[in-house]
């Protein structure tokens, strides 16, 4: 697991943070160059005409690859747009799954909300994750200054505990797999009981569990730009004995009060470690807020049952 410093820069703002950055954290520095970061002096209108016509130039960054558990620290102007074209081409053509990424953005003054949201965006498609965003105010700073500022956000990243997170889509896919696991523990039940306002009761909630499942692939396909298909094993088909009998529909209930409880979970931490992508936080707490109801409602038939079956 290592930790990369990439820096674009045209006037030299950044590329001196980016130094005390890659200082602090001993980690190798590496510049992102197209045919507007020779132009220092038209620097202004060069940035206008990268921005209108999503200019690329030619991106030179050789040597930058990254794997499970690397860290991507990523220094940038803000150039009173949405946009560095540069910076976002680089992310988009870089594989970044499992990759925690750290944003730092240099500006004269204020703004850049709209490119930080643009790029977390981009990461979070790649497969990365955002470790964190900072913004530097450069107006006036001289170079030794910028090099302070960088070390210190370098030392703050360096406390940052490391590991291999696992990207949207991965939590997406797990999240698929649980709900289609669900829904066949549901579909069990049904055949545990002879009770037909039980059976209705565990066949509304797998249609429910079917819903869920077509929502997050809804969310996996604005990420990954493909259809999950699931792929865990099975579970058990049933065995005879456990066909109409009690002890066994309450070891089931007792497996989906569980399973309701832990998709519960989490979904709100996907919220929490997305939260720069509203669309995933939205649908995520929906589908936590019905999971809740479904968690209620098993829980406190589990324990209804539970409790008769103790007094026989």
């Amino acid at each position: 697991m290592t930790t990369k410093t990439v820096f674009y820069s045209v006037m030299g703002h950044s590329r001196m943070v980016a130094e005390g950055i890659a200082a602090a954290l001993a980690a190798p520095l590496f510049g992102l160059t197209d045919r507007f970061t020779a132009l220092p002096a038209r620097w202004k209108r060069s940035a206008r005409r990268a921005v209108r016509g999503f200019d690329l130039g030619v991106l030179s960054t050789p040597g930058v690859s990254f794997g499970r558990g690397d860290r991507l620290v990523l220094v940038f102007p803000y150039w009173n747009g949405a946009v560095v074209p540069a910076v976002s081409g680089f992310v988009r053509s870089v594989g970044l799954a499992g990759v925690t990424v750290f944003l730092v953005m240099t500006r004269r003054l204020s703004g850049g909300d709209e490119l930080i949201s643009q790029l977390e965006d981009d990461i979070v498609r790649q497969g990365g994750t955002i470790g964190g965003v900072f913004s530097l105010r450069t107006l006036w700073r001289a170079q030794q200054r910028l090099r302070s500022l960088g070390s210190r956000v370098g030392q703050h990243i360096a406390r940052e505990a490391q590991g291999a997170p696992f990207s949207l889509q991965e939590l997406l896919e797990d999240a698929i797999e649980d709900e289609v696991e669900t829904r066949a523990r549901y579909l069990q039940l049904i055949e545990m009981t002879p009770n037909r306002r039980l059976k209705a009761t565990f066949s509304s909630l797998a249609v429910g569990e079917v819903a869920h499942a077509q929502l997050l692939q809804q969310l996996y396909r604005a990420y990954a730009g493909v259809v999950y298909e699931p792929h865990r094993e099975a579970i058990a088909s049933l065995k005879s004995g456990q066909v109409l009998d009690y002890s066994a529909l309450l070891q089931g209930l007792g497996i989906v009060v569980e399973a309701e409880r832990k998709a519960i979970m989490g979904y709100r931490a996907i919220a929490e470690r997305y939260s720069s992508q509203p669309d995933v936080v939205r649908q995520t707490l929906v589908l936590a807020r019905s999971d809740f109801q479904h968690y209620r409602d098993m829980r406190g038939m589990y324990n209804m049952l539970s409790r008769r079956h103790s007094t026989r």
